[in-house]
């Protein structure tokens, strides 16, 4: 008897966020299934219980039309066509801050392509995953979709609060060259839809490392995550305390690995709140990203679980002080948990098998 068979697509050929964590679980519980991943190329490190298929070949876009399954946290490819066989579960990639989909106002050159082709994917969509209560109805609004709605969380964060989370966290820092004793903060800026016109300004704090490092003991290490969109050509400093992790291909580990992040308007932000460590936020553009460039679903300035500062010199004061940073931001980081969170519990992806496997 034909074995069915369930295609995932993370990052355009990447092993890596809620498509892999619900391989892995699959592999566990479903081994009659037949799970087939997209890679970008042959150097893409897989388990060895599951099958390769290239991006972009003729075999990808035949297992596509052929799978019973399609799991993706991006869009589809844009050729091949979804036959009434395969269930699409899109998965997306993040709780929403900033305006997505076709809430985004068309100001660059390729805006009506992508907005054709985001049109016809949501058409095909079977499932749209929601992370929590506040992003279903944001979600529906950017992607104009009417139809099924799963809001069961990401199965991607399910690993921040499962029973190994202390054993990953010591095999990352390991794998880094981190000491035990070392403080990481992780960085993880958003990307400008402007950087692939070539109209975004460079990133201040690749600039600054040496400063903020100068003013933070010397246990403390920084971690640089680009965007995968932008981190070809987002140089990190050459520094004795900075590691370039923009590569590694599970960023849930990272967050683990971390004991303080930076970001911006990403949406690490959301997941990185499941762990409980604190966060600061550098937000040197932000008139310009919220008013200009992106827009927000809600206030930042109100919400935000951690400090906004716009200076290299307060973002090394807030670093320097985790402790105050602690206790001033606890309330609004335990509600942000609430509103943004509560689903993180660790059972995502069995929700998701449930509701799609069962």
């Amino acid at each position: 008897m034909r074995r069915e068979t369930v295609v995932f697509e993370s990052w355009r050929g990447k092993y890596s966020d809620s498509p892999r964590a619900i391989s892995e679980r699959l592999g566990r519980l479903r081994p009659d299934l037949r799970r087939i991943w997209v890679v970008a190329d042959s150097e893409v490190e897989l388990p060895d219980d599951v099958e390769r298929v290239v991006r972009n070949t003729p075999a990808y876009f035949l297992k596509i039309a052929s799978a019973n399954y399609f799991l993706s946290n991006d869009m589809m490819p844009r050729y091949p066509l979804k036959t009434r066989r395969t269930t699409y579960v899109q998965l997306w990639h993040g709780t929403p801050l900033k305006r997505i989909g076709f809430d985004v106002d068309a100001k660059y050159d390729n805006a009506d392509v992508y907005s054709r082709r985001l049109e016809k994917d949501v058409r095909r969509w079977d499932h749209l995953v929601s992370p929590n209560h506040f992003s279903t109805g944001k979600l529906r609004q950017a992607f104009r979709y009417p139809g099924s709605v799963l809001e069961i969380g990401y199965p991607r964060n399910d690993v921040l609060s499962g029973p190994y989370a202390d054993d990953l966290r010591a095999k990352v820092r390991a794998e880094l060259g981190l000491a035990p004793s070392a403080r990481a903060v992780l960085y993880t800026p958003t990307w400008r839809d402007d950087a692939l016109t070539g109209g975004a300004a460079p990133n201040p704090l690749a600039e600054q490392a040496e400063q903020v490092l100068g003013g933070l003991p010397d246990d403390t290490v920084l971690l640089f995550r680009f965007h995968h969109l932008v981190a070809a050509s987002s140089p990190v400093p050459r520094h004795p305390r900075v590691i370039d992790v923009s590569d590694h291909p599970d960023i849930q580990a990272l967050y683990l690995a971390a004991d303080v992040m930076i970001t911006d308007y990403s949406s690490t932000m959301f997941d990185f709140a499941v762990t409980g460590r604190p966060m600061v936020f550098y937000t040197y553009d932000l008139a310009a990203y919220r008013d200009q460039l992106r827009g927000f679903y809600f206030d930042l300035e109100e919400e935000a679980p951690g400090p906004l500062v716009t200076t290299a010199e307060e973002l090394t004061a807030a670093l320097a002080d985790e402790d105050g940073l602690v206790r001033q931001y606890q309330p609004a980081y335990d509600a942000f948990r609430r509103r943004y969170c509560h689903l993180d519990d660790g059972n995502a992806t069995d929700r998701l098998i449930a509701e799609i496997f069962s």
